[in-house]
């Protein structure tokens, strides 16, 4: 067995393992292949960012990892080595090499810590190793793995660093009259009301978005709020997957100011699982078909500016989230990934109804 960079020629190999290692895993989801190769060209050859590295033997991939060395806020290091897209057989040598070789390179970049697994641009999701929860499967842009995975990455000499919990919300268990009359008791009382993204203002409606996350964001939060840019491309790039019912914002009526946002998506991964990760004319037809029949919804996204906690704000998104979840027939729903010290909102999810069920541990390491 050797570990080999990958160039090139490789990445479509990269990318194709994960279909391999989970067949017949109806819990599997299947990224859209074209997507994947085109952002580790980018990522590989052109930015030169990260480094891709996989295990071979006898021309057979045993296992993949991705990795950059950037700033880690919690560690407090300015290089830290963060790991991706991380799968392996069950093997704990195919492990351990992956992982050795991806350290040194890391140290040889000046890299102090080993941290993951993240997803590239995007620490907010697809965030760490599923360690609790394997019964149900994954809803958009959350993790999954095999359950050998956590005894590889201890076995291995990683620990853990910190955990992001998923929650279920039962809607039909839920009180409608009671979050209804605190509803209009806190609209009443504190003088704000609840829109839905208005596309024709969506320049607006992303930098009220981006106001009110700089805003609440704070040591608590697992990393920085993003820029007003990245929250562009994000919507840029999720523009097919979003539902304005789910996108909302609590403002001030006295002088329009953004004070909470609540943001949820649509389970696109039902249908990404039928699409079997191919753009192609039937994986085109499946889309266009079956986005009109989907039944789960994350809740991804909640935030209330400091002044405005505690004042039954966000009971109002959930609120209106929850009306629209009835009327749009969505029977299945999720909130997270919530980091486990970020108690508030914790706290408030579980006050809606949240119920744990699922528990993605960042591991990491001192290299």
């Amino acid at each position: 067995m050797e570990i080999v960079k990958v160039t090139k020629s490789l990445i479509k190999k990269f990318v194709e393992f994960p279909y391999r290692l989970y067949q017949g895993d109806d819990k599997f989801v299947p990224y859209m292949q074209a997507d994947q190769i085109k952002t580790l060209k980018k990522l590989l050859l052109k930015d030169k960012t990260y480094t891709a590295l996989v295990a071979v033997e006898n021309k057979r991939i045993l296992g993949r990892i991705l990795f950059t060395v950037d700033k880690n806020k919690q560690l407090h290091t300015d290089k830290c080595a963060f790991f991706s897209m991380f799968e392996c057989v069950d093997d704990q040598s195919v492990c351990n090499a992956l992982l050795d070789e991806t350290v040194k390179l890391a140290k040889q970049m000046g890299a102090q810590y080993l941290s993951g697994t993240y997803f590239p641009y995007d620490q907010d999701n697809r965030r760490g190793i599923l360690v609790y929860g394997f019964d149900d499967a994954p809803l958009i842009f959350t993790s999954y793995n095999k359950r050998y995975y956590e005894n590889l990455l201890v076995n291995y000499g990683l620990a853990k660093q910190t955990d992001a919990l998923e929650y279920s919300i039962d809607i039909n268990a839920a009180d409608s009259d009671l979050y209804k009359r605190l509803d209009e008791r806190s609209r009443k009382k504190f003088d704000f009301r609840v829109d839905t993204v208005d596309w024709k203002h969506i320049d607006r409606d992303l930098a009220d978005f981006h106001e009110v996350m700089q805003i609440a964001t704070n040591e608590i939060i697992y990393q920085d709020a993003p820029s007003i840019e990245a929250l562009q491309t994000i919507v840029k790039e999720w523009k097919q997957y979003l539902c304005k019912d789910y996108i909302l914002i609590a403002r001030s009526q006295k002088d329009n100011r953004p004070i909470g946002i609540l943001m949820a998506l649509p389970d696109f991964f039902e249908v990404f699982r039928k699409m079997r990760g191919k753009t192609d004319l039937r994986g085109l037809a499946v889309f266009v078909k079956e986005r009109r029949n989907i039944h789960g919804l994350r809740a991804m996204l909640q935030y209330v500016i400091p002044q405005y906690q505690n004042t039954g704000v966000i009971i109002s998104l959930y609120y209106k989230l929850f009306e629209a979840i009835k009327a749009n027939g969505i029977t299945r729903v999720e909130a997270g990934t919530i980091m486990e010290h970020n108690v508030q909102s914790n706290e408030v999810v579980k006050s809606v109804g949240g119920q744990l069920a699922r528990v993605y541990r960042i591991y990491y390491k001192e290299i």
